[in-house]
């Protein structure tokens, strides 16, 4: 899947789709798109530009976009929709937005263990160290780089309801 010049983002995509899916029941469809991120000169000034990703390059940005569809007729409650973080990847800190549904604001939640815990940042883990001969556990802040999952769990998506969450990534 990697290579030396470039990277392609086919095969990971639709593996980030099955991993999505897997989160959501079959009453939401889902439909995850990468782009790549690319600055371009316009009327004298940087503005960006979003590409379909085929492939990136290492130091390239890629935006995910996940697109929700609530297909039933009747509301859905407490639905997690999830982007992994491909590994060949870092998460761009800040990059996945709250999303305001009504008065309420969403804020996304992230995993640094491959989705099995979330939380919102700082996240902390704890490490063993040894120090002055002893072993001692430490907390440490998780940096957004080692992120493997952000999450936003809506309360309820209304009938025939589409949402879209994104969040960027560099290229490893």
């Amino acid at each position: 899947m990697i290579q030396h010049f470039g990277w392609r983002l086919g095969a990971v995509l639709l593996g980030l789709v099955g991993l999505a899916l897997a989160q959501a029941t079959s009453d939401v469809r889902l439909d995850l798109k990468a782009f790549r991120v690319v600055s371009v000169q316009e009327q004298n000034r940087t503005v960006e530009r979003l590409e379909p990703a085929l492939d990136a390059k290492p130091g390239q940005v890629i935006e995910y976009q996940l697109t929700a569809l609530n297909t039933l007729s009747g509301p859905l409650r407490q639905v997690a929709l999830i982007i992994p973080i491909p590994p060949t990847t870092t998460y761009q800190a800040q990059s996945a937005l709250p999303l305001r549904l009504g008065n309420a604001l969403i804020v996304p939640e992230f995993s640094f263990d491959g989705g099995k815990s979330y939380g919102r940042p700082p996240l902390k883990r704890k490490l063993k160290a040894v120090e002055n001969g002893k072993e001692v556990e430490k907390e440490v802040e998780v940096k957004p780089e080692e992120y493997t999952h952000a999450r936003w769990v809506i309360p309820q998506m209304e009938p025939k309801q589409t949402l879209t969450l994104t969040l960027r990534v560099v290229v490893r």
